[in-house]
């Protein structure tokens, strides 16, 4: 058994939300998309890299936040994730920072900065704290092995720091995220600094129904919807949309060689009603290791339902 989430927040303070238990702090804008709101099936390799560090799904944590319609300020304290084989005893601080300086009718200009820093790495019993940082390609479909690794790597401490930013313009949205990791391994001699990095850029346009809206309280933005009260098909043909993304991101520094992902990615969905998803994607990259080069390419599909 794992929870999953399970969370008490208080929200008597205009603004405010307290909240502690096992939940998703606020970090980086594509890891707050729900994933029933995500532009593609899987978010970019750095997205999901960094956010698993202190962040992400099942984290236990406290967090204050902030949010109106042209701001959202969050920090937290977080330790491991919930569950069995998860170790809890981790600590660390997350925070982001968000503002919307243009918000008119047809244009919105989101931009942001997000950091986490891990001062006490998780610990197995009789081992020394450790890190890893891997992704598989973006394309999670059952796949064994994680092409994008790093391996455990014994930590002093750890952090990811990044900036966030966003166009949205009548039924075009460009989005995109930069993000640093900073590392200090241990080693016998001291410690040894390292650094990985990564970056994702998209675009994606509502060919058929209302474009993607900003929410204030994830400080990220909700599938299209129907321009018309939704019957089926949306009065017809459903909600449209096209998307195109390209993402790197880079694990390899001074003794650590983590591989280095470069993936361009094109997906076409369709929402026949407001709970349904339907995504057709391709996807073709390129993991650069030590002496070697992959290279490969992928379709997929999926349909999801979100109540």
């Amino acid at each position: 058994m794992r929870l999953f989430e399970g969370q008490v927040s208080y929200t008597g303070i205009k603004h405010f939300v307290l909240t502690a238990g096992i939940f998703k702090p606020s970090f980086g804008l594509e890891s707050m998309q729900a994933q029933g709101d995500t532009v593609f099936i899987e978010r970019s390799s750095i997205s999901t890299i960094t956010r698993n560090l202190a962040a992400g799904i099942a984290r236990q944590a406290v967090q204050i936040e902030a949010h109106g319609k042209h701001y959202h300020i969050a920090i937290a304290g977080t330790a491991g994730t919930a569950g069995p084989d998860h170790d809890g005893n981790q600590r660390a601080m997350v925070f982001r920072l968000v503002g919307v300086p243009v918000s008119t009718h047809d244009l919105l200009v989101h931009v942001g900065f997000s950091g986490e820093w891990v001062f006490k790495a998780a610990q197995s019993p009789g081992q020394a704290p450790a890190v890893d940082f891997s992704d598989f390609p973006e394309l999670n479909v059952g796949l064994t092995g994680k092409f994008l690794n790093t391996g455990k790597i014994p930590l002093k401490d750890a952090g990811a720091f990044g900036l966030e930013a966003a166009v949205a313009w009548k039924k075009l949205l460009l989005a995109g995220e930069a993000y640093e990791i900073e590392a200090n391994k241990r080693i016998e001699t001291g410690v040894q600094h390292l650094h990985f990095s990564g970056w994702y850029a998209q675009a994606s346009y509502t060919l058929l129904g209302t474009p993607r809206k900003w929410k204030s309280r994830t400080a990220a933005f909700s599938s299209p919807t129907c321009q018309k009260n939704r019957t089926f098909l949306c009065d017809g043909a459903g909600v449209v949309e096209a998307a195109a993304r390209f993402s790197e991101a880079d694990l390899r520094s001074g003794a650590v060689n983590g591989g280095r992902q470069q993936a361009w990615s094109a997906a076409l969905t369709w929402w026949p009603v407001d709970i349904l998803r339907v995504t057709l994607q391709y996807e073709n990259g390129k993991i650069q290791e030590v002496n070697n080069t992959e290279r490969f390419q992928a379709v997929l599909s999926m349909m999801q339902i979100k109540f």
